[in-house]
This record gives C-alpha cells, sequence and structure tokens, in this order.
C-alpha cells in the first residue's frame, strides 16, 4: 500500500494513543529555553507555560501513522482550561475524528486532550493537518 490507500485506510475514531508525562522542572525548564518562552513568572509560581504539550501531538501521530512522513499544520484550536502544575504527571490522549481532501490534499482533523493525574482536563485541542507521505 502507498499514498492515496494508506490516507483512505485511516479510520475515523482512531486512537492515536496516550502520551504520559512528568512535568519535571528540567522538562519544563529545557522547553521554556527551546521555544524562548519570556515570561518567567508561571514557571516562577509553579506553572509550565500554556501550550507546553502541544508540541507532544504532532509526535503521537507520527507514532501512530508511521508511514506519515508529514504533518503540516493547516489549522488549529487550543481551549487551555486549567494550568499545568509542575512536579505533577500529566496524560495526552488523541483520535483521528475527520478526513477530506480538498484542491487535491488529504487533511487529517485529530482532537487531542490533555489531563492531569486526576483525570481533569486542563487542555483539549483540534488540528487539521495536511497528510504526506
Amino acid at each position: 500500500m502507498g499514498g492515496q490507500e494508506n490516507y483512505e485506510a485511516i479510520p475515523i475514531g482512531m486512537d492515536l494513543g496516550t502520551l504520559e508525562m512528568t512535568l519535571d522542572e528540567e522538562t519544563v525548564r529545557n522547553r521554556t529555553e527551546l521555544v524562548q518562552w519570556q515570561a518567567k513568572g508561571p514557571a516562577e509560581k509553579g506553572f509550565a507555560p500554556p501550550g507546553f504539550t502541544i508540541s507532544q501531538h504532532a509526535r503521537m501521530k507520527f507514532e501512530a501513522l508511521p508511514e506519515m512522513r508529514a504533518s503540516i499544520w493547516a489549522k488549529s484550536e487550543q481551549e487551555f482550561l486549567k494550568p499545568m502544575k509542575l512536579g505533577s504527571k500529566i496524560f495526552i490522549r488523541g483520535r483521528v475524528v475527520d478526513k477530506y481532501v480538498k484542491r487535491g490534499r488529504n487533511y487529517m482533523v485529530t482532537d487531542l486532550e490533555t489531563t492531569d493525574e486526576t483525570g481533569e482536563v486542563l487542555l483539549r485541542s483540534r488540528e487539521t493537518a495536511v497528510y504526506v507521505e
């Protein structure tokens, strides 16, 4: 199988798996430096910057769909519900919610949700990406 056949084989509702992370000080500091986050206030008060985990979403797609070479971000919506606390364990879960073809390109829509160890939702994301093999 290749190209269009692989894309068509992706089922709506496909589980992208669960990614578990511990928001230790070093992880948060490294990520904050990588993205050049200027506001030090949240980290000093014990919180990770908003959107801290969004970079993990593409990683989850690539792990679930190894034939995908690129996931070009076309659109994204985030709903920040609660801050992510330093030292907490978080879980990111994702699934494919839609697929469509527009102007000859394959699009895939995913919903991702970040929760803390108590199950409380911290972040909801809906991302639309061009699926490239």
